[in-house]
């Protein structure tokens, strides 16, 4: 309810924001998303996106992965800016939320420093991955997206460094996260270990659990070079995170297992070719004991006209579900996709993806309890910036 009430507050004031933008003192940009989309094989296909979004069973959803992002800066001084961006998403019934709110001072113009509210800066797309109008595909190939938080409280130092041939951006950040509950991961377990049959063997639901995941003592470096048409981007976070599992009804008071800090940490590495009409990024990423993932991809714009195609893999290291000797987790995705720009801030794309489930543990809906969730789907998105 707070977050609903801060986020209309902020609506308001955008409302109420004609006159000061005529000022040059707010600026004011947004994106959205229409998605919609259905399964052509299988029980049903989760793409595995933040906030648990992605998820197609029967019929044609376009609510999932639907979403709208407005942002507002205000320029409180040369050298000091406020940002804003409310979120509404599908998956949350529409619901419209606060995701980032943060203050900006640049100290040089190459040196800046930032503190709130911020997109935690993990991924090549991370600040963007909302943004479909930004890349090629229909969504970021989510099997190698699957870091279970996205945003972060804290302090950042940004430095812009020109070296003649290319440039190089350093960032360091530092804060914490509490996520209650962490919905992708509540999701996750409730597909893996806690659906429900009824006596016939007919899937009808599942168990309605509860996981939190908090961070703390977050450090990272992110490291961004680009000389003309390649770039290299290093990015490596460490810290303490808390794991808790309830049971259906425990909640808050007898978790199952978990409570317990440990440290951890995440590498991320990608390299992307963007030259003339041709466009290639190979992502790769390993979060401590818990997974590795990546994913490559190809595009070629033809006027208009992208087609594309991505390979992107998942690759648990839990073994306690089935056989010692084979992976709960490990699944890989092929996709194939078209987009045709209709203006320059706007583009059609569809695409249809291959689910490949390797591991023990289904991803989504096991209608045979078989521990296999392969799947196909299909689907279209509008993109559009404004």
């Amino acid at each position: 309810m707070k977050k609903s009430v801060v986020a209309l507050s902020f609506l308001a004031v955008l409302s109420q924001s004609h006159a000061v933008v005529a000022n040059d003192d707010i600026s004011i940009s947004g994106f959205g998303s229409l998605v919609g989309g259905t399964v052509l094989d299988g029980d049903g296909y989760w793409a595995r996106l933040p906030e648990a979004a992605g998820q197609y069973d029967t019929g044609v959803d376009f609510q999932t992965e639907s979403r709208l992002g407005v942002q507002a800066r205000y320029k409180a001084t040369k050298e000091l800016s406020i940002t804003g961006q409310m979120m509404v998403r599908g998956i949350n019934d529409f619901e419209p939320e606060l995701e980032w709110f943060y203050a900006t001072y640049s100290i040089t113009p190459d040196l800046s420093a930032n503190i709130g509210r911020m997109r935690l800066p993990v991924y090549h797309y991370s600040d963007y991955m909302d943004v479909g109008i930004a890349y090629p595909w229909l969504r970021v190939p989510s099997d190698a997206y699957s870091l279970a938080v996205t945003n972060y409280h804290g302090v950042s130092l940004q430095y812009n460094y020109d070296w003649d041939i290319g440039t190089t951006a350093f960032k360091i950040y530092a804060g914490q996260q509490d996520t209650d509950p962490n919905k992708l991961i509540t999701t996750i377990e409730q597909y893996k270990t806690e659906q429900l049959y009824d006596q016939n063997g007919q899937f009808i639901g599942v168990r309605d659990v509860r996981t939190t995941k908090d961070y703390e003592d977050m450090k990272g470096v992110v490291v961004d070079t680009t000389i003309d048409w390649f770039n290299l981007r290093l990015s490596y976070l460490e810290g303490k995170e808390n794991f808790t599992f309830y049971a259906e009804g425990d909640y808050p008071s007898t978790p199952l297992f978990g409570g317990v800090w440990a440290d951890t940490q995440f590498i991320d590495i990608s390299a992307s070719i963007d030259y003339e009409n041709l466009f290639f990024i190979a992502e790769w990423n390993d979060y401590d004991t818990i997974y590795k993932s990546w994913f490559t991809s190809v595009a070629y714009r033809m006027g208009k006209w992208t087609p594309y195609v991505f390979y992107s893999a998942f690759e648990g290291t839990l073994t306690f579900l089935g056989d010692p000797n084979k992976l709960d987790d490990e699944y890989s995705s092929v996709g194939l996709g078209l987009r045709y720009n209709i203006s320059p801030r706007t583009a059609l794309k569809i695409e249809v993806t291959d689910f490949s489930d390797k591991g023990d543990a289904p991803v989504f809906i096991d209608e045979n309890r078989d521990g296999d969730t392969d799947a196909t789907a299909f689907a279209v998105s509008l993109d559009f910036s404004f």
